[in-house]
Order: C-alpha cells, then structure tokens, then sequence
C-alpha cells in the first residue's frame, strides 16, 4: 500500500502545488522505506524484514523528516549547518548508498564515496603528485550542507527526474499493463508475424513484441520478464536453441530503454541536464529505436536459416479482428505523443494519457480497473521507481 501511496503522491503532484525541495525530500522518504523493507539487507532473508531494515527504514524517517518539519528555517542555513544538520545530512547520504547497494550493487555507492573523498581530500593531492586534481577541499559542514539541505546535492536534477517525469511514466505503464495492454501487444505481434511459414517468425514477433512493451514500459528488465513467460516456449518450438532464445528475448526486452515515448530514465535526465524538449528528444529517439531493432529483424533472420528454424502455428484471431476488437489499446499511446507534440508538458500529457488507459480499460469487464486491481498496477508504478530513485539520489552525490 506503501508503494501505491508513493504513486498517488506523484499524481497529486501534477496536479497540486508542493514546493520542489519539500517534494524531492519526502519523495526519497518514502522510497527508502519501501527500499529498506523490500531489499534485505541479505536477499537470502527475503521476504522476510530483518530488524536492521526496520531500524533504517526509521532512521529514514527522522533524518528526512526534519527538512520538511524545520523547512522555513532549514533552507537558510545551507551555508552554516548546525551539528544537527550536519548529523542528519552524513546518516542521510550513508542511507542512500546504502539503498543503492542493495538495489543496484556496490559500483555506483564505490563511485559516489570516491568523489566524496576527493571533495574531502583534495588539498592532499597536491602532495602525491596530482597537482592538477588538487583543490582547496570542502569540510564536512560544507559537503553535508550542499548534500542534504540544498537542490544541488542528493535533491538535484537526477532525483527530481526520477520523483516527477519517471515514476509517471512507470505509472502510465503499469496502467496499461494491468488493464491488458501488454498481453494484446505481444498477442497482435503473434497475429502479424506468427503465422509466417518462414522459421523466422517466432523470432520476429518477440522484436516486434519488445518494442510495442517497451514504448509504455521503459524498463528493459520488466519488459524481458514479460516477454519470457509468453514468448520462451514458442521460441523453443520453433527450434531456436536455448542460447539464441534467450538472446533474442533480452535484446529485445532491453531495446525498451529507447522505444518512444516512454523509453528509460535517461532520455528524461536528457531534457533536464540538456535543457530541451521531450517531443525533441522522442524525435531523436526515433531512428536509434528502429535501426535497433531492425538489426535485431535482421540477426533473428540470419540465425533461423542458420539453425534451420520452422514456422510454429500460433493459435491467436486474425490480426483484424484484434485490432477491431482491442486496437483501442493504442489509443493512449497515440495520445501522448499527440500531447506532447501540441506543446503540451510531459507531466500534463503523462497524467492525461493515464486516465485516457484507466478509463479504456472499463470497456470490457475482466479488462476493468476496479479498486482492487488499480491499488495493484498503483503499487506495480511506485516499485519500478524505486531502484532508480536510489541510483538518481547517488548521482546527484557524485554530480
């Protein structure tokens, strides 16, 4: 329920008004509580919650509550931190490491204490022969200071793209997924492509299957595990080997980072950091995505005539009558674009395209999003943002 409040909380956002540091500080509360209680700190122990992850989970709390219960107070103090502020901002950067650790691995926390030493130690440089990496060096005051009380640190551009652009956009996905979207994409791939007497069929419908998940997921893992458990036995059928099957489904599930117009976080870090548009970077976006999974076409093409590959009679409704019958699912996606290239803002044109989806999936009955299945796609939304909030939250250290 965590993790579908944190969803709704990004709605309200578009929406409402909440003031950008209070938001970005009470966006990564929650996402570290969420992190601590679903991450074990040892991923045999999972499910279970340890009492060390309940202790951080509340640390988390305090450390993250404070900015927003001293916030008139707090933001002046930046440059003079007292020995509160100075405590609080150290526990807060170890807690993001930490759950960065656990939801992605030891190279970005390793690379995020690295910089901080080098802000540290700099002056010592000097001394070692490095004189051209040598700086004056910044004191605790000051690197707690900039981490933890301004929007330059921990709250900078990354975590405020993950907290707005990306977990819409994951929400909007999700959505979809769970009002049926998926399973008829890779049901209309089949439809187009399946029924080809050419062995290379299978292989083209898990392409063509990854790029239409991929333009509403943007996560190249979700959108490789959903294709998997469709798509792995036809695959198998046809005769591809179990190498070249499984090579088809991750290429074809990772190509979900630059499928328009959800694509991954770093298209949004792309129009924070370069200062352009959205539709500008879906438009570039463009021919990567199709010259990447056309070679994809083109391998899957190679590799059946060279495996010797049949066709496999896959048991779906002509392609017209899918999409006369469920084309609607389309509509969200033409929607967005249409939002976006009218000027409208990513954030506007997200939230409208969300209803449009929740709205169309009452028009069949087992498609629907009553309460409960719509709390259960919320809660789908507010997970898959949960490691990129950790790893947007450590890039802005190292930023």
């Amino acid at each position: 329920m965590l993790a579908a409040g944190l969803a709704l909380y990004a709605i309200y956002w578009v929406v409402g008004i909440v003031q950008p540091q209070i938001y970005r500080v009470s966006f990564l509360l929650v996402a570290l509580v969420l992190i601590f209680v679903l991450y074990p700190s040892i991923p045999a122990w999972r499910p279970r919650v340890a009492a060390v992850d309940w202790t951080l989970a509340a640390v988390s709390v305090l450390v993250l509550a404070w900015p927003i219960v001293d916030f008139d107070q707090f933001v002046y103090r930046a440059a003079t931190p007292s020995g509160l502020d100075i405590l609080f901002g150290a526990v807060t950067t170890l807690l993001v490491l930490e759950a960065t650790r656990r939801t992605v691995g030891w190279i970005l926390p390793v690379t995020a204490i690295t910089f901080l030493f080098y802000g540290y130690y700099g002056p010592f440089l000097e001394t070692v022969g490095l004189e051209i990496f040598a700086h004056r060096g910044y004191s605790v005051a000051r690197l707690a200071g900039t981490l933890y009380m301004t929007l330059e640190g921990i709250f900078g551009v990354p975590l405020g793209v993950a907290s707005t652009y990306i977990i819409l956009f994951t929400i909007f996905g999700a959505m979809l997924q769970h009002s049926g979207a998926g399973q008829f994409f890779i049901t209309w791939t089949m439809a187009l492509f399946g029924r080809s007497t050419s062995g290379a069929g299978p292989g083209r419908t898990v392409a063509m299957s990854g790029f239409l998940l991929g333009t509403v997921s943007g996560s190249g893992v979700a959108t490789t595990v959903t294709l998997g458990a469709v798509a792995w036995p036809m695959l198998r059928r046809a005769g591809f080997s179990s190498e070249v099957g499984g090579a088809i489904l991750s290429a074809s599930g990772i190509g979900a980072i630059m499928a328009p117009p959800t694509m991954g976080a770093a298209a949004f870090l792309i129009v924070e950091f370069l200062n352009i548009s959205y539709p500008q970077v879906i438009a570039m976006a463009v021919v990567p995505a199709v010259l990447y999974y056309l070679s994809i076409v083109l391998m899957i093409e190679a590799d059946a005539r060279r495996l010797g590959t049949r066709a496999v009679d896959v048991d779906v409704p002509s392609l017209g009558v899918l999409t006369r019958r469920s084309g609607y699912y389309f509509l969200p996606l033409i929607t967005i674009v249409a939002l976006l290239l009218s000027g409208m803002t990513p954030f506007r044109a997200v939230f409208l395209a969300t209803m449009l989806a929740i709205a169309l999936s009452f028009v069949r009955r087992e498609t629907a999003l009553w309460p409960k299945r719509l709390v259960t796609a919320l809660e789908t939304g507010g997970r898959a943002v949960l490691a990129v909030t950790a790893t947007t939250a450590t890039a802005g250290i190292i930023v």
